[in-house]
C-alpha cells in the first residue's frame, strides 16, 4: 500500500511539473531579417537553453517563472526579451560593434573605443589564428600603424622584433610589455604558446593606454585576452593545415667552380692546380645549398570545445605544430593545451584560465661571421668541394679534422654530426574573483592573480670529428647544458564603480598591484667526448693533467615591483569624454631613494560628430578628436636587475679565489622616463563604408640608461647612470573601405603606413662610435659612420673615396667618416584587399618597410680579395685588370695604398623592401549542404606566407633588425599550406 502511495504522489509531483511547463517558439534573426542558426537561447537566470536550428526557429520548455530570454550569437549583440504570456517570442540580433565603435580591452578594464581617448589598434585575432608561425608576433606585421614588426629569423619558433613608435631607448629596454589575461608573459615564450586560443589582440601605443602600467608601459602594451566558453550547446571545432616551406631566392650570386677556378688562375693559382686539374675541379659544381637545405613540411592540428549555460561556461582545446626548418636538422614542435572556466553565481563571478605548452627547437647558429657557422658555407665553401667523397662516400676531409682543401670546414658535418636544441615546458595560469555589491548598483569588487612559469632546456653537442669539435679543449669535442627556470606571478585587486546619472557617465576603480619575477640558471661544458655517446656518458672526467676540466655557470635574480593606480573616465552628453590615470610604482631594481615613482596621463574625446551644428552633415557618419598628455616609465637597464648596487663577481690570484668588483654602484641611478603627446582623428563616411584614423605623437625618453665616464682612478671607465634624452616623433594613418557591399558580393580594402623620426636629443659623450654605426645628437640611433666610396681609377685600378670636401682621394682616412642613414625603417606599413562572393574568400597582404639602410658584412666576406681561398662573389670577375676598365670593383693587390677596406659605403646597401605577406583563397560549405552531414561549419582555404618580395638589397632576406648582416643568414620561410575547419 505504501508503495502505491509513494508512486501515486511522484506521478502527482510530475503532472504539477509539467503544468508548471510551457513551451515557447519563435525566430532568430539579424538585423537584416536573415535567420541566424546555432544562436543560443537561455530563459534568464537559469541554465535551460536550446539552440536555433539553420532556420533560426527554436522550441523551448520553460518553467512557468521564466519571465525572460536571452538571445546570443557570435559576432551579435546579445539581447533580452520578455516572454510575458507570450508562447512566440521572436528576436533580432544586431550585429556586434566594429571598426570606430568597437570596445578596447585594455588589461585592466573595458570601454566602448567611441569613449577611449588613447591610441591603440585592435587586430584580428582571425588573421593571427590562421598563419602558421611557430612564435605568434610575427602574424601582427603590417596588421596596426605604429608596430614595427621585424620578423629577425626564419628558424622556427624565433620570435620577432616588435616595436611600438620606435626605439625609446638606447641602453634599456625596447620590447613592449606583453599581457594575456591580466598576467604578464615573455615574450622570448611564444614558440610554446598556441595563438588559436586568442580571442582578440588589443596594442596600446599611447600614454593614456599604457600609464595605468606605470613603469612597465614605456614600450606600448600588447594586451591579448583569451577565447571564452558561449552559453549554448556543446560545440566542437577542428582545425589543421598541412604544408611546405621553401627557401626564398638567393641575391647574391657566389661563382660557380669554372668561374672560381678561372679567378684563382688569374691571381697566381694559389693551389698550384695543375691543367688537368683544372679542368676537371671546372665541371663539379657542387651545390652546397641543396646540401644543406630542404622543402620543410609543416603540419597544425587543433582541436577545441566551448559551451555552458548563462552561469557556466567553459573553453579547453590541445593543439599540435610540427614545423620543419629550410635548413636541415632544424623545426620546432609544440604541444599545447588550454582551459579556460567562467562562472555566475548570484553576485559573484569567478573563473580560471589555465595553459601549457612544450615545445622542442632543434636549431643552427645563425647570425654570426664565425667560420663553423654551416649557414655561412653556402657562400664560402668552393663549389668544386663536396661535403660527401664521391669514391668513399664519407664526409670530405682534405685538409685535415673536419675541413676542405681550402680549410673551410665542411659544413655538412657540422649540420648533421654536431646538434644543437632547445626545451622548454612553458604554463600561464590566472584566476579571478569578482563580486558586485547588491546595496549600490555598479560598485564592484576584483581581484585577479596569476602566474607565468618557463622552465628552459639546452644542449650543443660538437663532435670531435668536426672541425668545431676539435677546436674544444684537448682537441675532442664537447658536451655544453644549460638550464633555467623562470616564475613570474602578478596579482592585481581593484573595486571599481561604473554608473550613468542623466547626462553624466562615471566609469573608475582604485587598483593595487604585485608583480615578483624570480629567475634561476646554472650550466657546464664538458670536454674529451671519445667513448660514442653524446651525452654525459661520454665526457671524459677532468683532472690537472688532462685538460678535461669542464667549465660551469650559474645566476640567479629576484625583483619585485608594488604599485597603486587609479582611474577614472567621465563621460557627458555622450559627447566628451575626460580620461584620468595616476600611478605609483615602486621597483626592487632602484635604489631606496629613488624606488618609487609616479607616473600619469590625462586624455580628452570629443564626438564632433553629435553636435548639433553637425546634423545635417551629408555623408558624415562619424568624427571625433582626441588628444592624451601623460607619462610611463621603464625599469630594464643594461646594468641588470640592481644598477645601483655594487656588485662582485669571483676571480683568481696567484691560485687563490676570491671576489672582485665587477660594477660599482650608484645610488642615484633612477627610472627612464616616457612623456607622450598624442593628437588622433576617427572618422567615418558613407554609411561607415569609408572610415579611418589619423594620429600625430611626440614621445619622448629622459633620465636615459646610459653608463657614465669616471675618472679611470676608480678602476673602472664608467658607472651605471642616467643621461640624455631621445625622441620619436610621427604620424600614423589607418584607412578601411568597402568598396563594394552587396548581399552577395563585398570588396574590402584596407590599410596603414607610418612615418616616425627617431632623434637623439642629447647623450654625455657625443659622437660615440660603435663599428660601423655612431650616436650623435640629431641623428636616428642605429645612423651609419663611414667613408663613402667613389668607385675606381681607371689609370691603375685604385678604390676612390670622397673627403669631406667632397674630393676624389685614393688615401683611405677615418677622418673622412660621415654619417648616412639608419637601419630602422621611418617609414612601414601595410596594405591589404578581401573579396567575398557568396561562399568564396580571397584576401591578401602587403607589408613595406621604406628607407632603411644595411650594412652588408655578408658581401664584405665574398669581395675581400684576400679570401681568394674560399668562394668569391661573382662581381669580382669585373676587377679592374688594366689600365682603362671602367668598373667599380678595385684590383686585387694592396700595393701602391690599394688596402681593401670594409668601413665604406661600397657595402651599404638598401634595404627596403615590399612583401606579400599572406595570400589566402577560402571557401565555406553553406549551411543547407551541412546540415544533411551533421555538420556545423565547414571552411576550407589554402594560403601562402612570403610568396613574393621586392628589394635590392643582397642576401637571402633583406628582412632583419639589426644594422648589419653579419653572415649566416637563416631567412624568413616562404610557405604554402592548405587548412580544414570544421565545427560540430
Amino acid at each position: 500500500m505504501r508503495k502505491l502511495l509513494l508512486g501515486l504522489i511522484a506521478v502527482l509531483l510530475f503532472a504539477g511539473q509539467v503544468l508548471a511547463q510551457k513551451t515557447i517558439r519563435g525566430t532568430v534573426r539579424d538585423d537584416k531579417g536573415n535567420p541566424l542558426p546555432n544562436a543560443s537561447v537561455v530563459v534568464r537566470g537559469t541554465s535551460v537553453g536550446a539552440t536555433t536550428g539553420t532556420d533560426g526557429s527554436y522550441s523551448l520548455a520553460v518553467p512557468a517563472s521564466a519571465t525572460a530570454l536571452l538571445f546570443s550569437s557570435v559576432g551579435f549583440e546579445p539581447t533580452s526579451v520578455d516572454i510575458g504570456t507570450k508562447t512566440e517570442v521572436n528576436a533580432s540580433l544586431r550585429a556586434a560593434a566594429t571598426d570606430l565603435e568597437n570596445v578596447i580591452v585594455t588589461g585592466y578594464t573595458t570601454t566602448q573605443k567611441k569613449k577611449f581617448s588613447g591610441a591603440t589598434v585592435s587586430v584580428t585575432a582571425e588573421d593571427v589564428r590562421k598563419q602558421p608561425f611557430g612564435s605568434f608576433d610575427q602574424a601582427l606585421q603590417g596588421k596596426a600603424s605604429g608596430v614595427s614588426v621585424v620578423a629577425n629569423s626564419g628558424q622556427p619558433g624565433a620570435n620577432a622584433v616588435v616595436r611600438v613608435r620606435g626605439n625609446g631607448s638606447i641602453s634599456g629596454g625596447n620590447v613592449p610589455l606583453y599581457i594575456m589575461d591580466g598576467i604578464e608573459i615573455s615574450a622570448a615564450d611564444f614558440a610554446s604558446m598556441n595563438q588559436g586560443d586568442f580571442d582578440r589582440i588589443e596594442i596600446l601605443k599611447d600614454a593614456v593606454g599604457t600609464a595605468m602600467y606605470g613603469s612597465r608601459g614605456a614600450n606600448g602594451v600588447i594586451v591579448i585576452t583569451t577565447r571564452r566558453g558561449r552559453a549554448g550547446q556543446l560545440n566542437l571545432n577542428y582545425d589543421m593545415q598541412l604544408g611546405y616551406s621553401q627557401l626564398p631566392d638567393d641575391r647574391l650570386i657566389v661563382m660557380n667552380s669554372a668561374q672560381k677556378i678561372d679567378y684563382e688562375l688569374r691571381r697566381g693559382n694559389p693551389y698550384g692546380w695543375s691543367a688537368a686539374e683544372a679542368d676537371s675541379l671546372r665541371n663539379v659544381n657542387f651545390n652546397w645549398r641543396d646540401a644543406l637545405f630542404q622543402t620543410g613540411v609543416t603540419q597544425q592540428h587543433q582541436l577545441s570545445a566551448s559551451g555552458g549555460t548563462a552561469n557556466s561556461r567553459f573553453y579547453a582545446s590541445l593543439s599540435y605544430l610540427d614545423q620543419e626548418g629550410i635548413v636541415q636538422q632544424t623545426g620546432l614542435k609544440r604541444y599545447t593545451a588550454r582551459v579556460n572556466v567562467d562562472n555566475t553565481i548570484k553576485n559573484w563571478r569567478f573563473g580560471v584560465s589555465m595553459q601549457v605548452g612544450y615545445s622542442k627547437i632543434r636549431g643552427t647558429d645563425e647570425a654570426t661571421a664565425y667560420i663553423g657557422s654551416p649557414l655561412n658555407a653556402i657562400r664560402w665553401s668552393n663549389p668544386y668541394e663536396r661535403a660527401i667523397d664521391p669514391n668513399t662516400g664519407d664526409y670530405q676531409q682534405l685538409g685535415g679534422v673536419g675541413v676542405l682543401t681550402s680549410g673551410q670546414p665542411n659544413a655538412a658535418m657540422e649540420l648533421f654530426v654536431n646538434q644543437r636544441q632547445t626545451l622548454q615546458f612553458k604554463g600561464v595560469g590566472s584566476a579571478y574573483l569578482e563580486f558586485h555589491f547588491p546595496f549600490l548598483k555598479g560598485l564592484y569588487a576584483r581581484t585577479n592573480w596569476g602566474g607565468d612559469f618557463a622552465q628552459n632546456e639546452g644542449s650543443v653537442y660538437y663532435d670531435r670529428t668536426t672541425y668545431t669539435g676539435a677546436q674544444a679543449a684537448g682537441g675532442n669535442g664537447s658536451l655544453a647544458r644549460s638550464a633555467n627556470r623562470q616564475f613570474r606571478y602578478t596579482g592585481t585587486t581593484s573595486l571599481n564603480y561604473k554608473q550613468t546619472f542623466g547626462d553624466h557617465e562615471i566609469d573608475g576603480g582604485i587598483f593595487m598591484e604585485a608583480v615578483k619575477t624570480d629567475f634561476r640558471a646554472m650550466g657546464f661544458t664538458g670536454y674529451g667526448l671519445t667513448n660514442g655517446f653524446t651525452n654525459e656518458t661520454g665526457i671524459t672526467a677532468g683532472n690537472a693533467t688532462n685538460g678535461y676540466i669542464p667549465q660551469v655557470s650559474g645566476s640567479g635574480t629576484q625583483n619585485g615591483l608594488q604599485s597603486y593606480f587609479a582611474l577614472l573616465n567621465y563621460g557627458f552628453k555622450s559627447k566628451y569624454y575626460l580620461t584620468l590615470v595616476g600611478r605609483r610604482d615602486g621597483s626592487s631594481r632602484l635604489g631606496v631613494d629613488n624606488r618609487f615613482q609616479n607616473f600619469g596621463s590625462v586624455g580628452a574625446t570629443w564626438v564632433v560628430s553629435d553636435e548639433g551644428f553637425l546634423e545635417n552633415a551629408g555623408k558624415l557618419d562619424d568624427l571625433r578628436l582626441r588628444a592624451s598628455y601623460g607619462t610611463t616609465g621603464n625599469y630594464i637597464s643594461a646594468a641588470g636587475d640592481y644598477g645601483h648596487l655594487p656588485q662582485f663577481g669571483r676571480i683568481s690570484y696567484n691560485g687563490a679565489n676570491g671576489w672582485s668588483l665587477t660594477q660599482p654602484g650608484n645610488l642615484n641611478y633612477r627610472w627612464e622616463v616616457n612623456r607622450t603627446i598624442n593628437l588622433g582623428v576617427d572618422f567615418a563616411f558613407f554609411k561607415r563604408r569609408l572610415s579611418g584614423t589619423i594620429e600625430a605623437y611626440d614621445r619622448r625618453t629622459n633620465n636615459l640608461y646610459f653608463n657614465q665616464p669616471v675618472s679611470q682612478t676608480t678602476g673602472f671607465a664608467t658607472i651605471p647612470g642616467n643621461s640624455g634624452t631621445l625622441s620619436n616623433k610621427g604620424i600614423e594613418l589607418s584607412l578601411r573601405g568597402d568598396i563594394i557591399r552587396t548581399a552577395d558580393f563585398r570588396w574590402t580594402v584596407e590599410g596603414n603606413i607610418t612615418y616616425n623620426r627617431n632623434r637623439v636629443v642629447s647623450v654625455p659623450d657625443d659622437s660615440i662610435i660603435n663599428g660601423t654605426t655612431i650616436l650623435a645628437v640629431g641623428k636616428p640611433i642605429n645612423t651609419f659612420y663611414l667613408v663613402p666610396y667613389a668607385g675606381v681609377n681607371a689609370a691603375n685600378g685604385n678604390a676612390l673615396y670622397l673627403t669631406q670636401a667632397g674630393t676624389l682621394t685614393q688615401t683611405y682616412s677615418t677622418a673622412d667618416l660621415r654619417t648616412f642613414g639608419t637601419s630602422d625603417a621611418p617609414w612601414f606599413g601595410g596594405l591589404s584587399t578581401t573579396v567575398m562572393y557568396k561562399g568564396f574568400d580571397l584576401s591578401a597582404q602587403v607589408n613595406f618597410f621604406l628607407n632603411r639602410d644595411v650594412f652588408n658584412n655578408d658581401m664584405i666576406n665574398l669581395a675581400n680579395p684576400s679570401y681568394l681561398f674560399d668562394n668569391m662573389s661573382i662581381e669580382l670577375l669585373n676587377e679592374w685588370q688594366k689600365p682603362g676598365d671602367v668598373t667599380n670593383i678595385p684590383r686585387p693587390t694592396s700595393a701602391g695604398g690599394n688596402a681593401f677596406q670594409s668601413n665604406t659605403t661600397r657595402f651599404l646597401e638598401d634595404g627596403s623592401f615590399w612583401r606579400l605577406r599572406n595570400v589566402t583563397l577560402g571557401y565555406t560549405v553553406p549551411t543547407n549542404v551541412l546540415t544533411k552531414l551533421k555538420i556545423r561549419s565547414a571552411r576550407i582555404f589554402v594560403q601562402g606566407q612570403n610568396w613574393w618580395t621586392k628589394t635590392n638589397f643582397r642576401s637571402f632576406d633583406p628582412e632583419s633588425s639589426s644594422p648589419v648582416l653579419v653572415g649566416a643568414q637563416y631567412p624568413a620561410l616562404v610557405q604554402t599550406t592548405v587548412g580544414v575547419s570544421l565545427g560540430f
